[in-house]
């Protein structure tokens, strides 16, 4: 009997073929479709501990689905897809367990009734899972920090199909690997979060015309160099993609405050005279989360970029002339210091703490491209380099040992090979940025 029929015996109704919609829609990541040998859609801890051992049992390899963003497609072997795991509970004292296969837009809208929100992805498929583990750099993190930095307690299942509690008091050294390691600890199936008020949120956006986009760095690094922490901004120049998504610059901000009192902080940009629209109002939480942006053709990432320690004005004009080339190539800068300063480097192994923003390129190549076209769109990219630290988990694209080495410095990765060989000595979680023990 072969593998995936005695696991399908083991597990009824959880076993997903090719062909059948579960297998497709576990087998689908955010830049592609993967030929996995099965989906298993776990409707409890257990059951994805019951997987777990049964692949490990036979030495297949096997994957972790929560959202799909950002994993690679998988080739054989089985997708465990948390797709079942979306419960979102608010508890006492702001306190909200989330299934590890929810979406933050399910979050916020669970939230909204209880004026709570929890800094989060930018769109709302972004996956719970992937994020939270990763760092979480979303809305609010000069408020409220990272989406670690709120992260209380983790269900896990382990290597041997074990259920784990994981917090600051059973299994802390754990708990300090997986806010920020990935996925290569084991299958979190369950997170507990410490939510915050957001009512009296105002945000929205404002577009620029390409006439002057070093003229819109530097108002907005003016702008956000003495901005209170209540004032978070992104500043995403948009190549020519689609007719729903204007190209050039657009700030996207949100303030818990008032409305007179976010115009005043942005006077330095509205006043520019490459403005070409303002939409700035009262807004709630899950309205801030973006929907994904429709049906784009499969592509090829290149991207480079990290930590900015200080946005110089050689740092700004490196970072434009990114988006100056004839490839589509988009440039995101978000605002760091406040709350997510305030967390020791070492605390977790999100390091660089003491940036003030989170600056990354990114260029879009078509899915058919060849090796000798992906070196040439990195070239204008590597400008950048010199200007920054590290490279952010979640917005890396590319998961080789040399980009593994810019994640985490090397104390910090070295710690977390320790925790690796602790809790997954045998290497079943292979995380798209893998750690080895």
């Amino acid at each position: 009997m072969s593998f995936i029929a005695e696991l399908s015996e083991r597990m009824p109704q959880r076993v997903h073929a090719p062909g059948t919609p579960e297998y497709e829609a576990g087998a689908t990541v955010f830049i592609g479709q993967g030929t996995p040998d099965a989906v298993v859609r776990p409707t409890s801890a257990a059951e994805v501990g019951e997987a777990v051992r049964a692949a490990v049992t036979a030495g297949v390899p096997l994957s972790v689905r929560s959202g799909g963003h950002g994993s690679d497609p998988v080739s054989g072997g089985v997708v465990i897809d948390l797709g079942e795991l979306a419960h979102v509970e608010v508890g006492e004292g702001g306190l909200v367990h989330v299934g590890g296969g929810a979406h933050w837009g399910g979050v916020a809208d669970a939230l909204a009734p209880h004026a709570l929100g929890i800094t989060s992805g930018d769109t709302r498929d972004v996956g719970v899972g992937g994020l939270a583990l990763g760092g979480g750099a979303g809305w609010l993190v000069r408020l409220h920090g990272l989406t670690i930095d709120i992260l209380t307690e983790v269900e896990l299942v382990t290597a041997d199909g074990s259920v784990l509690t994981v917090d600051a008091d059973s299994h802390p050294e754990l708990f300090w690997a997986l806010r920020g390691g990935g996925g290569n600890f084991g299958v979190a199936t369950r997170f507990t979060f410490r939510a915050a008020p957001v009512d009296g949120l105002v945000g929205g956006h404002v577009l620029f015309d390409q006439s002057d986009l070093p003229s819109v760095l530097r108002a907005w690094r003016d702008v956000m160099v003495d901005a209170p922490d209540e004032l978070n901004s992104t500043l995403a120049v948009m190549p020519p993609l689609m007719p729903e998504m204007p190209a050039g610059p657009m700030l996207q901000v949100a303030l818990l405050g008032s409305e007179a009192e976010l115009r005043r902080l942005l006077e330095p940009l509205l006043s520019l005279p490459s403005v070409t629209a303002v939409a700035l109002a009262p807004v709630d939480y899950p309205d801030l989360l973006e929907e994904a942006p429709p049906g784009m053709p499969p592509f090829v990432m290149v991207a480079d970029g990290g930590f900015v320690p200080e946005l110089t004005d050689e740092a700004l004009d490196a970072f434009a002339r990114t988006v100056e080339g004839e490839l589509p190539t988009m440039l995101i800068m978000r605002a760091l210091g406040g709350a997510f300063s305030r967390v020791p480097s070492d605390a977790t192994p999100i390091a660089y703490r003491d940036s003030v923003a989170l600056a990354v390129a990114t260029t879009l190549l078509p899915a058919d491209a060849d090796a000798a076209q992906v070196a040439a769109a990195k070239v204008p990219l590597e400008s950048t380099v010199e200007f920054t630290r590290g490279v952010y988990s979640n917005f890396s694209h590319e998961h080789d040992d040399q980009v593994l080495a810019r994640v985490f410095p090397p104390e910090t990765l070295e710690r977390l090979r320790r925790v690796k060989a602790q809790y997954d000595p045998g290497d079943v979680f292979r995380a798209t940025h893998h750690i080895a023990p």
